[in-house]
């Protein structure tokens, strides 16, 4: 199987192993709202007299608005070093939301400039960075963001994911561990810490890491799916009681459909194997391994 992909908070980025398709995704511009959360603390008041700002700050402005309104902002004039950052921080999330990922990190690099004390702009110049494969230059910023605020967990918990896709489970969990221990309650910090815990073979952590995001958030799909893989060796009833729910709630995830017809072909029930295999391909999963699957099965 393939290394785990690590979830950011507000943004899944999650690909299921063996060649399974994307999982649900989270609401468009939830980063943005993050980011907005997390630099509160950083930021002056709006520049009364700057027209562009307050478009560029509100969460609910589609990708392309902020991006402009955030880059007339911060070339209007009349903003501090620190509401400057802060509109070119926004302005390199909005792009990075439309994929125009090099003119984001352009973006970051600006708001870096204009403010190196304002913290989110490290922050959100590692995700960008980490998004074009700059990992060298990702981590430096995190380190920056972390030395900047340290019990930013928003920021441990982007290292930690971008740690995981990079085959360092065991550095990702002392990241997740510290999240964790700050931000109890939080979802994504549990799920994350179950995908380093199952990378590094502790199973039973793992499925307490899942159970607990589930118990903090019983619609996640994901969670359900990736704690039913933690039990499917020894308690594979349990672990199909959890790929119904990932089917209930994630109808046209086609990795749910696929990974519920595993299960049910190794428990010995051939046809309601077929069934989800054919659901899994109807909706679009291409892998050889299924076509192999449903052939062998009489499909």
């Amino acid at each position: 199987m393939s290394r785990p992909r690590g979830r950011l908070s507000g943004a899944a980025i999650l690909r299921q192993k063996g060649g399974m398709s994307r999982s649900p995704r989270r609401p468009r511009h939830a980063l943005r709202r993050l980011l907005l959360a997390a630099s509160f603390a950083f930021a002056a008041a709006p520049a009364a007299a700057n027209p562009y700002l307050d478009v560029c700050l509100d969460p609910a402005t589609p990708p392309a608005t902020a991006a402009d309104q955030c880059r007339r902002a911060a070339e209007w004039g009349g903003l501090s070093a620190r509401e400057a950052a802060q509109a070119w921080t926004t302005a390199g999330v909005a792009l990075s939301e439309m994929g125009r990922d090099g003119d984001a990190l352009a973006a970051l690099d600006k708001a870096v400039a204009a403010d190196p004390g304002y913290q989110p702009g490290w922050a959100m110049r590692a995700i960008s960075r980490a998004r074009r494969g700059l990992s060298e230059g990702a981590l430096s910023d995190w380190e920056e963001a972390l030395r900047r605020a340290p019990r930013d967990w928003r920021a441990r918990l982007a290292r930690a994911a971008f740690l995981l896709r990079e085959g360092r489970a065991e550095d990702a969990l002392a990241d997740l561990e510290r999240a964790a221990a700050m931000a109890p309650r939080e979802p994504d910090v549990h799920f994350n810490r179950g995908l380093a815990l199952a990378e590094l073979g502790r199973t039973e952590a793992a499925r307490e890491a899942f159970g607990r995001t589930i118990r903090l958030d019983p619609g996640d799909a994901q969670a359900h799916l990736r704690r039913a893989l933690t039990r499917a060796d020894g308690d594979p009833r349990g672990a199909l009681s959890d790929l119904d729910a990932a089917v209930r709630l994630a109808p046209d995830w086609a990795a749910a459909w696929a990974t519920r017809g595993r299960l049910q072909e190794r428990m010995g029930d051939a046809e309601a194997a077929m069934r989800d295999y054919r659901r899994a391909f109807e909706l679009g999963l291409q892998a050889p391994w299924l076509n192999e699957r449903i052939e062998a099965l009489g499909g």
